[in-house]
């Protein structure tokens, strides 16, 4: 004689006891002899650990019958070691710390067992919300990055009621890890891909009804795909039965389940105008009470191997991580390794913290498109101002009217001497006494064609008269100060081609490390919103700040009666300084704020290096003490803006981090 079905834990469980008037009846007053061969051959592929055997039981009429069956088919199905009883590996609540959701699964839990078990003298049904919650704290704390959502308590009754409260919480835990693991990231946004695959699916059998339902969204389907069923089905007995077939089937199921249940409505659906989608939606959200389960489940599995998920057009959208990938099979769900699951969930999670990166990206570029566009444009008028300095279309005429200019009248001007950098009486751009930008080159009184006046495109032309060589040799100056004088390089041509573009390069990436450096600081404390107050703080410090203190600095050096000063090479040593702060903001993003200080403090050495170093000899062309004032007041200056760079967009407690938060807050 076979022996009889016994729990996995070898203990009794009152709570599944008590269930014999729920499920109607028990294993032994089973008298129907097609049960009797069907238990039978539960049990010896339970034996064995046949899960196909197990997954076509299941999904067969009746499912697997009894919950004195499902005590020992559910943890198999599942891939709960066996002999794991769930008091072992998974420590008591108390002993965890408390998870963040513990709030919102109280007050779900206060509002439990409505449905089912029916009639609970007050003190047992206490109990059982009592043991519900530890079931559910069990699980969250041992796995704090897990999120809670509304309804995963309604999937948690179900465990307990059928198993006991030790055996379902492992249970629980390997169905979090390896098969609803998507609806436990931090958005529900898998799980709304998940429901694209219905459209699909109907399409493929019934295009008529996918036609009549194509202005209704498929969310309607959420609360049912996303509690598998827990929430929608009322009677205690359905949904263990329904239960059955989820857990022995992949994970995909759920969604060829809904789908069936649509179809099956095909003419109560029909009957609604297809100009009513929120009549349709509303309809579809609410699930029949009076369904035929054995049949619908039948269907469902015939459904699926009609059309499988490869077949549909939405399935390419769905993660490589999602567990309705990583398990294909109930098999493959089985055998997974909660710490594959782990490890899935993680990759997912990162998936997703990218991919709403950057859809957040597109709807701010959609919502400052004005400025957005400005800024293309002016990028592509740069773009081009370089193409027609490269191509010679600018700069043939003012290097031909600057290098070869008419035969002066008069004798011209003695040229002022340039002395070597190695010397202490180093010039500034050494020309006619008390000049500070290049005078225009002029021709005879005869020759207007020739001038460069103010509003000419030519007058300005000649201050990016430079080749791309030439740049980047400028540039590689203030990166390695062992090289040449940075005036030598300059040869007394000075630009403002490089100045320009090193700061607009500067400013846009200290925007974008800065706002990484926020959104890693704000992690976790909701929806995050761009701050467009870090671009126009990144342009005012480095524009304001390579602008304005070359010219205070040219005025100090003319007011203290330096002859040599020149206002456009001032400009380009402050302009091609600020070389060092494109690489520091591309590697300064990161949460550790005391690696940030040491990358800026790296780039604030170098870059105040390079200014001592070539601006020290002009400054001691006034006396000593105005010199040494002066030298002061630039590498304090210098240092302010290393502190700022600091402080706005690589520290965590940064001004814009607070307000971001103040704002969220209030």
């Amino acid at each position: 004689m076979d022996r009889d079905f016994h729990l996995s834990t070898g203990q009794s469980n009152p709570i599944a006891s008590s269930q014999s008037s729920m499920d109607g009846t028990s294993v032994k007053n089973a008298s129907d002899s097609a049960t009797e061969v069907k238990l039978r051959a539960i049990r010896e592929a339970c034996k064995i650990k046949d899960l196909e055997a197990l997954a076509d039981l299941a999904t067969s009429r009746l499912g697997l019958v009894f919950d004195e069956v499902r005590r020992e088919t559910w943890p198999i199905l599942l891939g709960v070691d066996e002999g794991e009883d769930g008091s072992e590996k998974v420590k008591g609540p108390e002993d965890l710390a408390e998870h963040r959701a513990e709030h919102q699964v109280q007050l779900d839990v206060d509002r439990s067992f409505v449905y089912y078990p029916a009639n609970l003298p007050s003190k047992e049904l206490d109990k059982r919300k009592e043991q519900l919650s530890d079931v559910i704290n069990q699980v969250l704390r041992h796995y704090p990055f897990l999120h809670y959502f509304q309804g995963f308590h309604d999937i948690c009754q179900v465990f307990l009621l059928v198993l006991g409260p030790q055996l379902a919480t492992s249970c629980v835990t390997r169905l979090c890890l390896t098969r609803i693991r998507d609806f436990m990231l931090s958005s529900l946004t898998p799980a709304l891909v998940h429901l694209h695959l219905l459209p699909d699916i109907l399409q493929a059998e019934d295009g008529e009804l996918c036609r009549h339902l194509s202005d209704t969204q498929p969310f309607f389907a959420l609360a049912a795909t996303l509690t598998l069923f827990a929430h929608d089905i009322q009677d205690y007995k359905d949904i263990a039965r329904l239960f059955d077939a989820l857990l022995a089937r992949e994970p995909v199921f759920s969604i060829y389940l809904f789908a069936t249940i649509i179809i099956w409505r095909r003419s109560e659906l029909l009957e609604i105008p297809p100009d009513e989608p929120e009549m349709l939606y509303s309809i579809l959200c609410k699930l029949p009470q009076r369904l035929d389960l054995d049949k619908i489940i039948v269907d469902a599995v015939v459904l699926q191997a009609k059309h499988p998920p490869v077949s549909l057009r939405s399935w390419r959208k769905i993660s490589s991580y999602s567990v309705l990938k990583t398990a294909r099979s109930a098999t493959q769900a089985a055998s997974q390794a909660s710490d594959d699951g782990i490890a899935l969930f993680h990759k997912q999670a990162a998936q997703l913290r990218f991919s709403e990166f950057r859809q957040d990206t597109y709807k701010l570029l959609s919502k400052y498109k004005r400025p957005a566009t400005t800024i293309s444009l002016a990028v592509f008028v740069g773009l081009l101002s370089w193409w027609m300095s490269k191509s010679g279309t600018i700069s043939k005429t003012v290097k031909t009217a600057a290098r070869y200019p008419p035969t002066p009248t008069a004798p011209p001007t003695q040229p002022v001497k340039i002395v070597p950098a190695s010397k202490q009486q180093l010039t500034i751009g050494a020309r006619v006494s008390g000049n500070f930008l290049p005078p225009p080159v002029t021709a005879s009184s005869s020759s207007s064609s020739s001038k460069r006046y103010l509003w000419t495109l030519s007058f300005y032309a000649q201050f990016f008269d430079v080749d791309t060589a030439e740049v980047l040799r400028r540039c590689a100056t203030p990166i390695f100060p062992r090289g040449p004088n940075f005036l030598d390089v300059l040869d007394g041509n000075p630009d403002l081609y490089g100045p320009f573009w090193i700061a607009t390069t500067v400013v846009m990436i200290l925007f974008l490390t800065g706002t990484i450096s926020l959104y890693l600081s704000r992690k976790g404390e909701g929806h995050f919103a761009y701050d467009f107050r870090l671009l126009s703080g990144a342009a005012g410090l480095i524009y304001g700040y390579t602008g304005i203190i070359p010219i205070a600095l040219w005025g100090a050096l003319k007011w203290f009666g330096s002859e040599s000063a020149n206002l456009l090479e001032c400009l380009a040593l402050y302009g091609y300084a600020n070389i060092i702060w494109i690489p520091v903001a591309l590697i300064s993003w990161s949460p550790i704020t005391i690696l940030n200080m040491v990358f800026v403090g790296i780039g604030f050495v170098v870059s105040a290096l390079f200014l001592f170093r070539n601006l020290n000899p002009v400054l001691s062309a006034t006396d000593a003490k105005t010199s040494k004032v002066l030298l002061i007041l630039v590498v304090a200056l210098h240092a302010g803006l290393a502190i700022a760079v600091q402080i706005l967009f690589f520290a965590h407690g940064s001004p814009a981090t607070k307000k971001g938060k103040n704002k969220d807050g209030g």
